[in-house]
């Protein structure tokens, strides 16, 4: 739980102020943006014996809109008796304003927090004293976002990011590389648009002088060459402070080429929204964001003279197995339009070509499951045309998969990754009719198959291990129905997890620390187990310490590796003893 709130001090702290003015004259379609809607998530009791025990009670939240939650499965003892606790703690402390609105009949208050603020007195009182002292001092931001954000993948991050603060350009830069879409799923489609500014209302009542709100853009496209959603844009303000009065704001969009010259200019297909109660370090109890009216201003394409008008807000709608709508705006007054379309990554001039009058085409006859890239552009006469643009979509999956006729053997279809760490992956997989077994094949990414690790196995499901961090992988799965009938081979990539080396801080038990390339710890944050590993020396005795310097474990290792249990969630310190001295390391467990 402690590293809920690393996190969301840290997303904070990307934050500095930036407010500045300019008309525009069209937007883009954000959720729920005037805060009219609001939908009700379910609370959470358990039952001691015959009596029922709120951990916490329903609450409501604005819809369209999404928030951390914390994974909770605890023991807690209650009269002598284990009472098991498991669900998903929303960090969130939200209310449904609806008086002194600017717009509509609605307005979003939200407040920053802690832990007794949002589950029972009761829960908190019989569970505080086990729970980790900064856990139950400290004071969460809520943090409302367009899209879900995945706090395990964000952790091994945090600390590039926070030694990257400062500017709009540190921070982009902090995420140079990432895929984003492993940290955060979701966000707002752009449809061809170039976002400008996002306007809107708000007031603001800080707890003690000093707080503050703030709201944070990330703008994000696909590379195709890198196969990542990376951060190419952005824009934030943490000018939101103290007002009784609604007040009007405006905070910029930036290309991360405009910020920092060095990176090449790149147009955002997504925008991701970030909304903070507080955005400093020292977030306080009850300080409290009141915001309104939110409007995403797009930008507006400058038509030259003796030029003909580019195509805008490109997109693909109502498409199915064999059919889709596309759809787009323009500027000016063109004589028509040229359409060119083709399966994805065909080149230009080799696909099927079509005039129309209006700003709408219907494709039909397309091939199912299959990726086609559509072309369209103004003709404003025979030697005046507008610039090339282009949509990318994906014709449905023919449902249900095709039986094989007798003698034949059935595909593997729906293969699909269950779970991936650092080191292991478990691939899934649907099949039809009643095949022998199943072969399996895997690799590095780019393998030939017949040169990667074969496998048999007689479940719809494979557990892969000893695997290289941080590396891409293809699995190759086909049914065997007999030594002379197979199926055809399905496959399926993953990515496993990037082996993060823990950051050691000054140590408060007084335990010394002269090398730090002695051993490695992983996975860190850890979940209940880790490794360790021994690079130069095996230690003549190694102990595991609380926080608070209690020992929990004392090992004489024998060997350069050994598995580490850790005994709860929290923060723990193991001291090696080596010939010339003692090292020690942090290890985090959720």
């Amino acid at each position: 739980m402690k590293q809920i709130g690393i996190f969301l001090i840290a997303l904070c702290m990307l934050l500095s102020t930036g407010v500045m003015a300019q008309t525009q004259d069209s937007t883009i379609a954000i959720p729920n943006p005037s805060f009219e809607q609001w939908s009700t998530g379910n609370g959470y009791s358990v039952t001691v014996l015959i009596f029922p025990l709120q951990v916490f009670s329903s609450y409501t939240y604005p819809t369209g809109w999404d928030y951390p939650t914390y994974p909770v499965n605890e023991s807690i003892t209650y009269s002598g008796i284990n009472v098991n606790v498991n669900t998903n703690l929303p960090l969130l402390k939200v209310s449904n304003e609806t008086s002194d609105a600017p717009d509509g009949s609605h307005a979003l208050k939200l407040q920053s927090f802690m832990l007794s603020d949002i589950i029972s007195s009761t829960v908190y009182g019989l569970a505080s004293s086990s729970l980790d002292p900064m856990l139950t001092t400290t004071v969460f931001p809520t943090v409302l976002s367009t899209g879900i954000v995945d706090i395990d993948q964000l952790m091994p991050m945090l600390y590039d990011i926070t030694a990257n603060l400062g500017s709009l350009s540190q921070m982009l830069a902090a995420f140079s590389g990432t895929d984003i879409n492993t940290i955060i799923d979701g966000g707002i489609a752009l449809d061809g648009a170039v976002p400008d500014r996002l306007t809107g209302h708000y007031k603001y009542t800080s707890a003690m002088s000093g707080d503050n709100g703030g709201i944070l853009m990330l703008g994000t496209k696909y590379n195709t060459a890198t196969h990542r959603r990376e951060v190419v844009g952005g824009g934030y303000t943490t000018a939101m402070t103290d007002t009784n009065a609604y007040t009007p704001f405006e905070i910029f969009y930036s290309p991360l080429s405009e910020v920092n010259p060095s990176y090449q200019y790149v147009e955002a297909d997504s925008l991701i929204l970030f909304l903070f109660s507080s955005a400093n370090t020292s977030p306080q109890q009850g300080s409290a964001l009141y915001l309104d009216d939110l409007q995403l201003w797009a930008q507006q394409p400058t038509i030259p003279e003796d030029t003909c008008s580019a195509i805008f807000n490109l997109t693909a709608n109502n498409v199915d197995t064999t059919h889709a709508t596309i759809n787009w705006t323009y500027e000016g007054t063109p004589d028509h339009f040229e359409v060119e379309y083709g399966i994805q990554g065909f080149a230009q001039g080799s696909g099927t070509t079509i005039d129309v009058s209006s700003n709408s085409l219907s494709l039909s006859g397309l091939q199912p499951d299959t990726y086609y890239d559509v072309y369209v552009r103004s003709v404003c006469s025979s030697t005046l045309m507008g610039n090339w643009a282009m949509v990318t979509l994906h014709t449905d999956t023919l449902v249900p998969p095709v039986i094989p006729e007798p003698d034949t053997c059935s595909a593997v279809f729906n293969l699909h990754v269950i779970d991936v760490d650092t080191m292991a992956a478990t691939i899934g997989w649907s099949f039809e009719g009643e095949p022998d077994h199943f072969n399996a094949e895997y690799g590095m990414q780019g393998f030939s198959l017949g040169s990667g690790v074969t496998v048999g196995v007689t479940e719809s499901f494979l557990h892969l291990s000893d695997l290289q961090p941080d590396t891409y992988y293809d699995v190759y799965v086909r049914c065997v129905c007999d030594s002379d009938i197979l199926g055809e081979w399905a496959m399926v990539s993953f990515h496993t997890d990037t082996l993060v080396p823990p950051v050691i801080p000054e140590d408060s038990t007084g335990i010394a620390d002269f090398d730090n390339n002695r051993l490695q710890i992983y996975p860190n944050p850890a979940h209940g187990q880790c490794v360790v590993r021994f690079e130069q020396e095996i230690p003549q005795v190694i102990r595991l310490y609380t926080v608070s310097g209690v020992l929990c474990q004392e090992i004489n290792p024998n060997k350069e590796l050994i598995e580490l249990t850790l005994p709860a969630p929290g923060i723990f310190i193991l001291s090696c003893e080596m010939k010339e001295g003692t090292v020690t390391r942090r290890i985090v467990n959720w």
